[in-house]
């Protein structure tokens, strides 16, 4: 395996290491599979502007941190940056659905694996692990490392690579590390492991959804949050619940009963289910538009952008509405 790529620093943002926003500070605090609890979701809340941002990693964005310092210890006190050398690599995505303590076990212990392994710090903010519990709604995201559930064991694709490895979960976690530590050593610079890295067959992964887990599943409610913006009075009301999972589609899972602030959305067919968006003006000084005014539902799955970079698109077919000038240009590549 030979990968060259970019020797850029990578500037990814964390809960150390904060963005210089057009609007302020900007931290990323990474939460594996999603999950954090309602005093956690408290803490983020009071320590910006009064924006939270759920990314398509089903991460917490921070917008205005006022004290850089005393949030890196108000996120640490909350038990959310458990190694600090670790932080910005904690990017662990798994099926939101599944609550059973075996799988969220393995996600757990990957992060932990990830965390214990001093050479993995290395690795960029852009480099994303996955675990699906085998219903495929996370397989198709990109993940650089995915275990993906085969009964009571995990196989084991890098970088759309299926390893043709069968593993027991201590197992496949163990292997999921090793592929990071192999990629490091031959990666020379490069931020994300690229098809055909690894020696194996293509892997059968299915179509990244656009949207997903708007309503009542069971004992769980899903809430989309339009654009993926939280309101401080918002997250207020969420932090009264038990546990949240934030998921890769901008919604929130919380236990059935939990009271939603308003503005939050369970109802699966409603159209800003298919609606992304950048952050814009304001808040990005590359941007040429205010994108969170501007967007709104135009029927397909639409993403807008402030410019060309199109940040925070999500997988999938989605419609671009890019801001020029001019004003938006729609593309579909």
């Amino acid at each position: 395996m030979a990968i060259t790529g970019q020797s850029s620093r990578d500037a990814c943002p964390g809960a150390l290491q904060v963005h210089p926003a057009a609007d302020g500070p900007l931290a990323r605090v990474r939460l594996p599979g999603g999950d954090l609890t309602g005093a956690q979701l408290g803490v983020l809340a009071a320590a910006g502007d009064g924006v939270l941002e759920l990314t398509s990693r089903a991460n917490v964005q921070v917008r205005g941190v006022r004290d850089p310092a005393g949030f890196a210890a108000a996120v640490a006190a909350a038990g959310l940056l458990p190694s600090p050398s670790h932080e910005r690599v904690r990017n662990v995505l798994a099926s939101p659905l599944d609550g059973s303590a075996a799988f969220r076990g393995v996600v757990r212990a990957l992060d932990e694996a990830i965390c214990a392994a001093p050479e993995l710090a290395g690795l960029s903010g852009r480099f994303l692990f996955a675990v699906d519990d085998g219903s495929g709604d996370v397989a198709g995201l990109g993940a650089d490392v995915l275990l993906m559930s085969r009964g009571d064991r995990f196989a084991v694709v890098a970088g759309n690579t299926d390893l043709r490895l069968r593993l027991p979960p201590a197992e496949a976690v163990h292997e999921a590390v090793k592929v990071a530590q192999n990629f490091l050593r031959v990666s020379d610079g490069a931020w994300r492991i690229p098809e055909g890295a690894f020696e194996g067959v293509p892997a059968d992964l299915p179509k990244p959804r656009t949207s997903g887990y708007v309503g009542d599943f069971g004992e769980t409610t899903g809430a989309l949050v339009p654009l993926g913006r939280l309101t401080t009075r918002q997250a207020a009301v969420l932090a009264e619940a038990a546990w949240l999972r934030v998921t890769p589609w901008r919604t929130v899972l919380v236990p059935k009963g939990t009271r939603l602030p308003d503005g939050l959305v369970t109802d699966p067919g409603d159209p800003w289910s298919h609606v992304s968006a950048c952050t814009g003006s304001p808040g990005c000084a590359k941007s040429l538009s205010d994108v969170q005014a501007d967007a709104h539902p135009i029927g397909p799955p639409v993403h807008w952008s402030g410019c060309a970079r199109r940040c925070g698109r999500p997988r999938g077919e989605v419609v671009d509405l890019i801001a020029t000038p001019s004003g938006y240009q729609r593309s579909t590549t």
